[in-house]
């Protein structure tokens, strides 16, 4: 009888899992070196864990029908091409902060906390212990912000959204800027019912408050958008209130600020807050305060509005 054939070292599908894995490493490093939006595209594809998963269970069964094949099973060779396909399932699960081109250059605008009284700030900064958002292209730079009373955000068992303390109160505009997008007509989802509405953002509208700089404010309340497209807006203007439109699991008011008004291109811009006070602190000229599930900042808008181009204080 003839010996066994043992397989080469190296077969094809080591090679193709070497080849996505390097594609998938130029993803992760190119919007380092701040492209622009070709790092948003970029940084969206390499962070798709379903896509990932989904080539690396491909690559795995190819593996598998080519070892049963071409006998012994295991090799060396294979064991090493086996650990090429878990690894690129490994890193769209890495909660990696998004490197905006607008990392190093925060807005210039003058911009106040959009809700009056302590808030509490459920997620903001740059580092994903204080910002979830911070992994996603256009919205590492967002804020979160609710009311919590005690560490909780809501009276009674939190079923209702009139439990909510932050539910239905005014929203104020954060700057001066005219209306890009006014949307209404969004139900309010019921609490922790995720998904709901024509957009993630449910009502919202976006402004635009300096060259390149759109602002999106989200999960509005239905019916209570007071603004319109093309209409000039006065910070400290009330614009809306809050609500529970839209993918949101509570009450909360989202708003962050990106290069474009397209959601799928832009990138975050780094967004302070001028003359507020941390509750427990002192007060801030200017600032990004910063969130976390158990240790987000409470900030209390501290000062008057600017008055508009020209006026006298």
């Amino acid at each position: 009888m003839g010996a066994t054939r043992r397989p080469r070292r190296l077969e094809w599908w080591h090679v193709v899992a070497l080849g996505v894995l390097l594609l998938q490493l130029a993803m992760t490093i190119t919007p380092y070196l701040r492209p622009g939006p070709l790092g948003a595209v970029l940084w969206m594809f390499r962070a798709d864990q379903l896509l990932w998963w989904g080539v690396a269970l491909l690559l795995g069964l190819a593996a598998l029908a080519t070892s049963l094949l071409r006998r012994p099973i295991r090799t060396r060779w294979r064991l090493i091409g086996l650990g090429l396909i878990v690894a690129l399932a490994v890193p769209p699960t890495l909660p990696l902060a998004y490197p905006s081109s607008h990392a190093d250059r925060p807005s210039a605008v003058d911009f106040r906390l959009p809700l009056d009284g302590p808030v509490t700030v459920g997620w903001g900064g740059g580092t994903p212990e204080v910002n979830s958002h911070v992994v996603a292209p256009d919205q590492c730079g967002a804020y979160d912000l609710l009311v919590t009373r005690d560490g909780r955000s809501h009276r009674g068992d939190g079923s209702r959204l009139s439990d909510y303390y932050c539910y239905d109160m005014p929203i104020r505009s954060p700057a001066d800027g005219v209306v890009i997008v006014a949307s209404d007509g969004d139900p309010d989802m019921p609490p922790g019912q995720l998904g709901g509405g024509s957009t993630a953002f449910g009502n919202h509208i976006i402004m635009k408050v300096a060259d390149r700089e759109f602002l999106f404010l989200a999960h509005l309340k239905p019916g209570s958008v007071a603004v319109r497209q093309a209409d000039l807006v006065q910070a400290g203007q009330v614009i809306g209130r809050v609500g529970n439109s839209g993918n949101t699991s509570e009450p909360h008011l989202h708003l962050h600020l990106q290069d474009t008004f397209d959601t799928h291109l832009g990138e975050g811009v780094p967004m302070p807050f001028s003359r507020y006070r941390v509750v427990g602190g002192g007060r801030v000229d200017r600032g990004i305060p910063t969130g976390g599930v158990r240790d987000g900042q409470i900030v209390e808008h501290d000062g008057d509005d600017p008055p508009p181009d020209g006026a006298s204080p």
